[in-house]
């Protein structure tokens, strides 16, 4: 699996050729990493795409639907095995979610994800 990497801001990178793009578990990483942090209705070609981070976060008692959102899009996500740990913590207005996940390239593969709202 390749995927095309991203700068500091989280943005796809461009104009390096093949340096713009990372393979393995890095790029089933940032695949994880992009639809996890995709808005619903924000990609024009997927409406449905993302987690409907507002009302999640939004609202009282929705952590665990939150939750069960990231945990579906992780385990969707292409090149995801299985998810081996996952949790999270609310303070304030930040989101934090840590997740660790086996690969089809038989390694395990560790990140975190911060939201704020």
């Amino acid at each position: 699996m390749i995927f095309r990497n991203l700068d500091s801001d989280g943005d796809w990178t461009f104009g390096i050729g093949k340096g713009n793009y990372v393979a393995d578990n890095t790029a089933i990483g940032l695949n994880i990493k992009t639809r996890i942090l995709s808005w619903v209705n924000d990609c024009f070609f997927d409406l449905d795409a993302g987690i409907d981070w507002i009302n999640r976060l939004g609202r009282k008692d929705t952590r665990a639907i939150l939750e069960a959102d990231l945990r579906r899009i992780i385990l969707q996500s292409e090149g995801v095995t299985g998810i081996v740990s996952f949790d999270s913590t609310l303070t304030g207005r930040n989101f934090t979610a840590n997740y660790s996940v086996n690969t089809i390239y038989s390694k395990e593969y560790q990140d975190s994800i911060t939201q704020r709202i």
